[in-house]
């Protein structure tokens, strides 16, 4: 084996990579005038908005946190000073200088949330999964566009270092016609938490709402919608919730397979991208969860930035022999979601993420239950 450069792997190329940005002075611009600060409330405060909504807004000037529902806790308080503490739903959708409302409670609870805050005229966030079925999101989306609100969902991972990678790989033409691509999201925890509702007998509960939408998303992004669906979905650990899964996606001279499982110590590759030419492998997860949860600075260039031993491979063959490249990873930007959601509610434009696809991929988690409880490949339609 040895190593050889194919020319694909440059760091300058966030923005041709799915990252264009919206600052407040782009969006100001196009108006003739600074726009104002979005009024922002968080529904919930658990590790999704400690962890990934609450350091990026801080981060930015274009959204004020002005209120947080929590029902019984009072912890946002401790980082959240200047914020009103809510504790009913109705009570915070009374506050008309409210603009936007970011969803991050238990899935069972996100339609009824994203319908109240949609009906008081509010912007919406909700964090994935959008719904738990797909008649709930067509409604939401139905009301989004009767009252003239932006709703999208937070599919970050569209924003991870690893994702934007193969997405550049992809776009090389490099590997050739693409056969086969594995995506994997993979832990290692072998118990069972006993106050985690993500493990309790709940309407979306389980890794397959947990993780798969990131993974079907990124799949509809990349390939459109696939024709047919085989799934497995599993309780390995004996629990009330399903913890491992295996969705497989097919379209025509493709093969998409989707995993994710609690109980997998070893390494194991992120993506696996086979062509006709050659094979893109990448290990390792994006590093901004981390830093977030580290408290660490979203804008800082270091932040977000790959270690070269965490850089993914190319094999390809050249003169019979197999040799290889380290394909230097893509910085990932989770600011980009907040971004481009600032942009759209200024211009009334697109949202970061289309509910639309988003209601794919909720349809998709449905095909694959059915799929698994049948033990057979199903056809998917869709409807747009």
């Amino acid at each position: 084996m040895i190593r050889i450069e194919f020319g694909i792997s440059t760091q300058s190329d966030n923005l041709q990579s799915g990252q264009k940005k919206f600052t407040k002075n782009e969006s100001a611009k196009k108006n003739g005038n600074m726009s104002s600060t979005i009024k922002t409330a968080i529904i919930g405060y658990g590790k999704s908005a400690k962890h990934f909504h609450v350091p990026l807004l801080k981060a930015m000037d274009d959204f004020e946190i002005r209120s947080v529902l929590q029902r019984s806790k009072s912890d946002s308080q401790k980082d959240l000073p200047d914020a009103k503490l809510m504790r009913d739903m109705k009570d915070l959708l009374k506050d008309d200088r409210l603009d936007l409302v970011i969803i991050t409670t238990p899935n069972n609870v996100h339609f009824d949330q994203a319908f109240q805050a949609l009906s008081a005229d509010k912007h919406v966030v909700v964090e994935k999964p959008f719904t738990v079925t797909s008649d709930s999101a067509e409604k939401l989306i139905r009301l989004a566009e009767s009252k003239k609100r932006t709703l999208t969902v937070y599919h970050n991972r569209r924003w991870d270092n690893d994702f934007l990678t193969m997405k550049k790989v992809l776009n090389s033409k490099v590997l050739g016609e693409i056969v086969e691509v594995e995506s994997s999201f993979n832990r290692f925890r072998n118990f069972l938490r006993d106050d985690a509702w993500k493990e309790k007998d709940l309407p979306g509960s389980g890794i397959l709402y947990d993780i798969s939408p990131h993974l079907i998303d990124q799949a509809l992004l990349l390939f459109g919608n696939p024709e047919k669906i085989y799934a497995d979905i599993r309780a390995q650990r004996d629990g009330d919730a399903d913890d491992w899964f295996e969705i497989n996606l097919f379209y025509p001279g493709l093969k998409v397979k989707l995993k994710a499982g609690m109980l997998v110590p070893e390494p194991s590759p992120r993506f696996i991208i086979r062509g006709k030419k050659g094979t893109f492998v990448k290990f390792g997860l994006d590093p901004q969860e981390n830093a977030l949860a580290a408290g660490k600075n979203p804008k800082s260039e270091e932040w977000r930035r790959e270690p070269e031993q965490n850089w993914g491979t190319i094999y390809k063959e050249l003169n019979g022999e197999i040799v290889e490249e380290k394909v230097e990873t893509v910085s990932g930007n989770y600011l980009n979601f907040y971004e481009k959601l600032k942009y759209a509610i200024d211009q009334k434009k697109e949202p970061p993420v289309d509910p639309r696809t988003a209601r794919k991929g909720i349809r998709i988690i449905e095909k694959a239950i059915e799929s698994s409880r049948q033990g057979k490949v199903l056809d998917l339609q869709f409807s747009d």
